[in-house]
């Protein structure tokens, strides 16, 4: 239960509701109740018609009953099946682990209790069913909702069709005025109006009139938004008299199923659309997921719709419910993206004007060219802004490299374009997807060109995360006899830096120095600081294995480039080589400054396990100042973490005996039973209370740090002393000397103080300092 409590708020975050949910009581009760009879529910019924808001609004209204939380799982991105594991682990917010994504999943979910809802299955049907077949064979806790338009036919599966929005009676509105308080299909079309129109409401003069479009469309709800948005160009009764028109010639005057009303109210919306509208409502079809500003500009603009236009375009067809506009809070960009049924029809336009292979080539290059500049610009002050980024237009990035291995001679670009993503796979929580997109395109490469080198390279460092090694080994030969071949020294050094990464993992550690040094070198001479940096990651993590004084000149050094850079998530690593090297030299306090330090960051980085690891080093911490229940607890929540995340970087046997020592210390002082109970304790916490704990928050868990008189503001005496000395107006050197630390630890000291008493800047401390002595 411990790994599954560390991942479950980042499995709670359902997207927002960014409209409000409109009527669906009796779905809803009706739907908790098989829910709860069964395992299995799935949600059917025609495109359009809810089912997706439905389960959504039933995860919010369960959520609590299920103590290990509720993942979603949305597939409308997904066209492989075999991708799917990999898409609900990325789901439940872990990396990866070795072996099969299947497997991998089944376990990584034992005797948890939690709801798994599969949005959107039509296209990967068997898929999903197969997988649902095992879940709910092998963990009695798991309940599965899907949606879909058919059943998954698996055994035990309950079904609950869900209709359209109820409509009031025909003679209802007319002749009583009350008959359609239950409708829920005029409430829907009232308060999408109110969203176009301020002030909108229904009364006895637009009754009928709304009463009549809603049976126009059935009772269908993504169809009434439609003619809603519609109300920004048009009054009430032109909105009506144009459905009519439209639909009556469609059908010819026969009545038409729900899913031909959908597409038909879709198709009067495209009518309705101004020309340039509809020549972007065409073209930004061909993207997948999601998109940004910048890529339409790139991929839609043309002689015949400017750039200019853009933007306008984009923000009528968002406010006509065309496209749908999110707000990512932590990148401070908008996202779009449309439903499929409209999105479906837009590609048909596009067919129809003979323009879908034009806008797909210019699509793929797009992205090709966006990843490019993703490897040139990651490592920088950007780089969480751009991880954060690739993973919004994830699902165009698969599209791209699908289409790649799909075209002759594609496989080559497929393999560039997935190896410069490498970090994107690594940091993105994409693993394995970046592992078999490398696969499937060397496949299709048996020539020695510098791409296949590269992507041997690549999909080598990619196994070894995935704990593989022995398929690393052939790959990295290869690789090096073509790097040989064509004596560049940038791919030389690629190549090298995993071979030295494969020789440390393998004990082979005299030739994993030799080799990473000449990695280093090369990256050097190339001006490809980011290899630099991972080279001497590596090559600090070697020198403490080994115990030698270099591995410290390799930490410090990856840590001034990662400052000077502004690259946070890397520097996370670098702070971590180095609170290892500062640890060993005694430096006990330095190091638990500097990993603190580095969790902070990691938050923002939301690398999960990078934070194992980090937490581990900090239980060294606490032993060596004399904390055998923080060590235990910190301990606990380090193997929770990685176990949660399939191991990392770090997670080494060359780790383990300090782990042996510093447990076994640990347990000699508590005892058998205390120690257990402190370690199973950390293993059991959320993500917020690891954080909370190591960071040594008051309002954390018991024994957090040493206490201190509550008059200092909760701060140790080595806090106090810098706190004094910052308000004397000395600098990080002056403090470092003082309290005879490294300059470097000297600013973390300083900035923990800042965080301790929620100041700003250093200034307010005077007045704190001055408080407290008067």
């Amino acid at each position: 239960m411990g790994a599954a409590n560390t991942m479950r708020t980042t499995r709670e975050r359902l997207p927002p509701e960014t409209t409000s949910f409109i009527g669906r009581r009796r779905e809803l009760a009706d739907a908790r109740r098989q829910m709860y009879s069964g395992r299995l529910l799935t949600l059917t019924g025609p495109a359009g018609v809810g089912k997706s808001r439905l389960a959504l609004r039933l995860a919010r209204k369960v959520r609590r009953a299920f103590a290990d939380g509720v993942v979603l799982v949305s597939l409308s991105d997904v066209q492989d099946p075999s991708l799917l594991p990999q898409t609900v682990n990325a789901a439940l917010g872990g990396r990866p682990g070795p072996g099969n994504p299947a497997e991998d999943l089944v376990s990584r979910i034992r005797d948890e209790r939690m709801l798994i809802i599969f949005d959107d299955c039509d296209h990967v049907l068997n898929a999903v069913s197969g997988l649902a077949r095992r879940l709910l064979t092998e963990h009695v806790e798991v309940r599965i909702v899907a949606t879909s338009r058919q059943v998954l036919g698996v055994a035990g599966e309950l079904v609950l069709p869900v209709a359209p929005l109820s409509l009031p009676a025909e003679a209802a509105a007319s002749e009583h005025g009350y008959g359609d308080v239950f409708a829920d299909a005029l409430s829907l079309f009232t308060d999408r109006a109110a969203s176009v129109v301020p002030g909108f409401v229904l009364d006895e003069t637009n009754r009928d009139t709304i009463g009549r479009i809603c049976r126009r469309l059935d009772g269908m709800p993504l169809a009434i938004e439609l003619a809603a948005a519609q109300l920004r160009d048009c009054p009430l009764d032109d909105v009506l008299h144009r459905l009519d028109d439209r639909i009556t010639l469609l059908t010819k005057g026969q009545r038409s199923s729900r899913d031909g009303v959908l597409e038909e109210s879709i198709g009067w919306s495209f009518g309705l659309c101004a020309a340039r509208e509809q020549l972007l409502w065409a073209r930004v079809s061909c993207f997948v997921g999601g998109w940004d500003l910048d890529a339409v500009r790139a991929v839609c603009a043309d002689d015949s719709l400017a750039v200019d236009e853009i933007a306008e375009s984009l923000d009528v067809l968002v406010s006509k419910s065309i496209v749908v506009r999110e707000f990512d809070e932590s990148a401070g960009t908008d996202y779009f993206r449309m439903f499929d049924s409209i999105r479906e029809y837009g590609l048909a336009r596009l067919c129809a004007a003979h323009q879908e292979a034009v806008m797909r080539e210019r699509h793929a290059a797009y992205f090709h060219s966006l990843a490019e500049r993703y490897n040139r610009e990651v490592f920088g002050p950007e780089q969480l802004e751009w991880v954060h980024h690739m993973i919004h237009l994830h699902a165009n990035l698969r599209h791209v490299l699908e289409r790649d291995l799909e075209m002759p001679g594609g496989a080559v670009t497929a393999a560039a374009t997935a190896a410069k993503l490498w970090s994107f796979w690594f940091s993105g929580n994409a693993l394995r997807e970046g592992y078999q997109w490398l696969l499937s395109s060397l496949e299709q490469i048996p020539e020695p060109v510098a791409e296949r080198a590269d992507g041997l390279g690549v999909a080598a460092f990619l196994a070894l995360h995935l704990e593989e090694a022995e398929v690393a080994g052939p790959m990295l030969r290869e690789a090096r006899e073509i790097a040989d071949r064509y004596g560049e020294t940038a791919l030389s050094a690629r190549v090298d830096g995993t071979i030295g990464m494969e020789a440390m993992l393998a004990g082979r550690l005299d030739e994993a120095a030799e080799v990473l040094e000449r990695a280093a070198t090369g990256h050097k001479a190339t001006g490809d600081p980011f290899g630099y940096v991972s080279a001497t990651i590596l090559l600090a993590c070697l020198g403490f294995y080994r115990g030698n004084s270099g591995g410290a000149e390799a930490a410090a050094d990856s840590l001034r480039l990662c400052e000077t850079y502004g690259a946070t998530w890397t520097k996370c690593y670098a702070l971590w080589v180095v609170s290892l090297h500062r640890w060993r030299g005694g430096g006990h306090r330095e190091a638990t400054l500097l990993i603190q330090q580095a969790i902070r960051l990691q938050q923002l980085a939301r690398d999960m396990a990078g934070l194992g690891v980090y937490l581990e080093v900090l239980s060294w911490c606490a032993t060596t100042t004399d904390q055998p229940q923080r060590a235990a607890r910190l301990m606990g929540a380090s193997n929770a973490l990685r176990k949660a995340n399939g191991g990392e970087m770090g997670d080494s046997v060359y780790f383990d005996d300090y782990d042996a020592v510093a447990m076994g210390w640990a347990r000699q002082v508590l005892g058998e039973e205390r120690f257990r109970s402190a370690h199973d304790e950390g293993a059991g916490w959320e993500l917020s209370e690891m954080v909370s704990y190591a960071l040594e928050d008051r309002s954390a868990r018991p024994e957090s740090g040493p206490e201190v008189a509550s008059g200092d503001g909760g701060l140790t005496p080595r806090e106090v002393e810098t706190a004094l000395l910052l308000s004397a107006g000395s600098n990080g050197a002056e403090i470092a000397r003082r309290l005879h630390i490294a300059p470097q630890a000297a600013e973390v000291e300083a900035d923990q103080v800042l965080v301790r008493l929620g100041f700003r800047d250093r200034e307010e401390i005077v007045g704190w300092v001055r408080r407290r002595t008067s």
